[in-house]
This record gives C-alpha cells, structure tokens and sequence, in this order.
C-alpha cells in the first residue's frame, strides 16, 4: 500500500509541473511580454483585411521615452484573392530602459462610438 501512495504521489506531481510549465508559456503569450535590449528594432505584425473597413489603429505608448514608432508596413498574405488579407506590420525602436505597453484596436475609421473588434496588448520590457 505505502508502494502504491509514492507511485501515485510521484504521478500527482509530474502531472502538476507539466501543468506548471504550461501555464507558464500561456501566461507569456496572453500578455505577450517582449524583453530586448535598447536600440533594437521591434516589429510587431498584425492580421487584418481591408476590404473588410477594419485596420489596426496605434491606441497607446505608455512611454514614448522607452519605446518610439517609427513606421507602419504592409504586406499581402500568402493568399492573392481580391479581398484576402495582409499583414500590418507595426515597426518600433527601443529607446532606453524601461517599460511600455503597447496598445492596438481593430477597428474601422469612421465608427468612433463602436467599440472596437479586437485589441492587442503588448508589454515591451527594454534592458
């Protein structure tokens, strides 16, 4: 019987550090936390389609002094049907140490009182 509980303890707890590990990789991925060094180039993609209306609008920078914009790209996704998507690509530079969260909303232009579609959030930490 004491043979049976170690087993079955030893199992409970491989069980809870894979469990562990998992949330780990969750938890980085739904505050999608950044670590660079300063003076380094971030650039941020983003899904949309614009023959849809909806495009990603630049929210908020935290703090302009770590983080700086520098320019929007776009690029078609790998599908050329009219009315596919593209890839914005949201290009930043790291500045000085610190913190920033970058903000994102999907949303059309023209609706201001709509709520937004989607929102990304970004934590940049710079070294």
């Amino acid at each position: 019987m004491k043979s049976f509980v170690v087993k079955l303890f030893a199992i409970i707890l491989s069980f809870g550090l894979v469990a562990v590990a998992f949330a780990e990789k969750d938890f980085s991925r739904m505050f999608k936390a950044i670590h660079l060094p300063k003076g380094k180039i971030i650039t941020i993609p983003l899904k949309s389609n614009p023959a849809s209306g909806f495009s990603w609008q630049l929210v908020k920078i935290s703090d302009k002094m770590v983080v700086e914009f520098l320019r929007k790209e776009y690029v078609a996704d790998s599908q050329k049907a009219a009315g596919s998507g593209r890839i914005e690509n949201w290009i930043f530079k790291t500045v000085r140490s610190g913190k920033a969260v970058i903000v994102f909303e999907y949303r059309r232009q023209w609706e201001k009182d709509v709520p937004a579609q989607n929102t990304e959030e970004f934590n940049i930490f710079v070294e």
